[in-house]
């Protein structure tokens, strides 16, 4: 649900900017949250989507990600950043494409080829000039020194990330701040698997962000989570939450991936090791925003999932 204000803010900035009603008598709302929305408008006929964010830091990791656009990796660029009163907001050029997730399993086996070039396209990026690794800045370089810190920082609760408070929160139920201590352990032990290599990862490639028109990838878009790490990341998200998304398991879906990142890849080694702890980290991740937003239900999904891989893999 998109809040009457910000379709008001919206509706002005394109006024300022545009200095014509076109694009206001176009505004097409298509995606909202508690601190965010996203409209699509018409400007001389073309298409474009403007979004509004209380902060514009995923703003610019999405221009950073621009740069790295390719024919199959299409990366929108970003016409225009800037402020209005207290909403930030980022304008860029409008792709046609239903989310992948949303495909049924035979649109999905069509499309698992030009998915698969969209991974390696991705996994191909020189990121050799990137300083550090992580949660990637809004200047496009990486949060931490190396990639086992970034992944051992996911039991910390910083006091300036939207989610503070997760911890104690969490804490409160003794069963699931056992598991939540126990995985982690996991993952301590597992990081001497996981290598320092510099590769891009999107971080969030399902919930809308993976756009496919006619069986090809039209549009990669919304770069806020992207990291820079082990590419096994993305395949990770995939795999993890395969139960979600029954039609994956109908086209093997998790299992081509591995396959063709096996078959391209010069980085094969400790391949499970990897997975298991990139797939460890995403749920501990999602643990805490769960804690976080009083998500008791999803909470405990994520934590069954866990123990599921948990048994499979070990």
């Amino acid at each position: 649900m998109i809040k009457p204000e910000l379709t008001t803010i919206a509706h002005s900035i394109l006024m300022d900017f545009y200095q014509s009603v076109e694009p206001i008598e176009t505004l097409i709302p298509i995606k909202g949250g508690e601190w965010s929305a996203a409209y699509k408008f018409y400007n001389e006929n073309q298409p474009f989507v403007i979004r509004l964010s209380h902060t514009p830091e995923n703003f610019f990791r999405d221009r950073v990600a621009a740069q790295w656009s390719t024919q199959n990796l299409p990366v929108p660029q970003i016409i225009k950043i800037d402020q209005y009163k207290d909403q930030h907001y980022a304008i860029s050029p409008f792709y046609c494409g239903e989310a992948l997730e949303k495909l049924s399993a035979s649109e999905l086996a069509q499309t698992i080829p030009g998915f698969l070039l969209m991974m390696t396209a991705m996994q191909s990026i020189d990121l050799s000039t990137v300083a550090g690794f992580g949660s990637l800045t809004p200047d496009g370089q990486g949060t931490y020194q190396s990639w086992s810190e970034a992944l051992l920082d996911v039991a910390n609760d910083h006091p300036e990330s939207l989610t503070h408070g997760w911890k104690k929160i969490l804490a409160e139920d003794q069963k699931a701040k056992r598991m939540f201590d126990h995985f982690y352990n996991i993952l301590t032990e597992l990081v001497q698997y996981c290598p320092e290599h510099k590769n891009l990862i999107h971080n969030d490639l399902l919930y809308q962000n993976l756009l496919v028109d006619n069986h090809r990838i039209s549009a990669v878009i919304d770069w806020g989570c992207a990291m820079i790490g082990d590419p096994l990341y993305d395949i990770a998200t995939f795999a993890f939450f395969e139960p979600w998304y029954p039609v994956f398991t109908q086209v093997n879906l998790i299992e081509r991936m591995q396959q063709s990142y096996i078959e391209q890849s010069l980085n094969r080694r400790n391949f499970s090791q990897r997975l298991t702890a990139c797939q460890i980290h995403l749920a501990l991740g999602n643990i805490a925003y769960c804690a976080f937003s009083d998500g008791k239900h999803d909470l405990y999904q994520h934590i069954n999932r866990l123990e599921e891989l948990f048994r499979v893999a070990y």
